[in-house]
């Protein structure tokens, strides 16, 4: 009943972080092309397209879908050595590195988290030519992404400490894709 709650719970962050990279993705799309489009036709280019593209759709579209690499399985992994070695070893190793990610990743959230706040703290903003940019709030997207992420291993470690199969987290089936 737990695992499948926490899977679900997983699940719905996953798509909703995944969705708001899609949005950010589309929507930086669109700005570029407006931005060129303005720029040859009407020799008007925006002069914030540039600061806008790397202070908002870059981050959302960098760290939000790091969930999902990890809950499908996706990240790079060389198992080359670790293949060789007997299921209960690698059990084992997996335990371990699962932990150990967790750890970094709680870490990695508790620094970006403090980073977001020194920035709303300041009102952190750029200045793009005659423009100020409020970019304090896009440091909020990191540890969004990093939370998830810490969210999910923890997640599994607890399975894992518990006895119970760390992949009951990701709430995938054997043999059925997710999207």
């Amino acid at each position: 009943m737990l695992p499948d709650m926490l899977a679900t719970g997983i699940r719905w962050v996953d798509r909703a972080l995944l969705s708001l990279a899609a949005v950010a993705l589309l929507a930086m799309m669109l700005h570029i092309s407006a931005d060129i489009t303005a720029s040859l036709l009407w020799n008007a280019p925006f002069g914030t397209t540039s600061a806008i593209v790397t202070q908002y759709y870059m981050i959302a579209v960098a760290y939000l879908p790091i969930l999902a690499a990890e809950r499908r399985g996706s990240h790079i992994a060389i198992t080359l050595i670790t293949d060789l070695l007997p299921r209960v070893v690698q059990r084992a190793l997996r335990a371990g590195v699962t932990l150990v990610m967790t750890g970094v990743y709680l870490m990695l959230t508790q620094q970006a988290w403090e980073q977001a706040n020194a920035k709303l703290a300041i009102g952190a903003y750029m200045v793009e030519q005659t423009s100020r940019i409020s970019v304090w709030p896009s440091f909020f997207l990191v540890p969004a992404g990093f939370g998830a992420m810490a969210l999910l291993l923890v997640a599994k470690s607890l399975l894992i400490l518990a006895g119970r199969d760390p992949a009951v987290a990701n709430g995938l089936r054997p043999g059925v894709r997710d999207v």
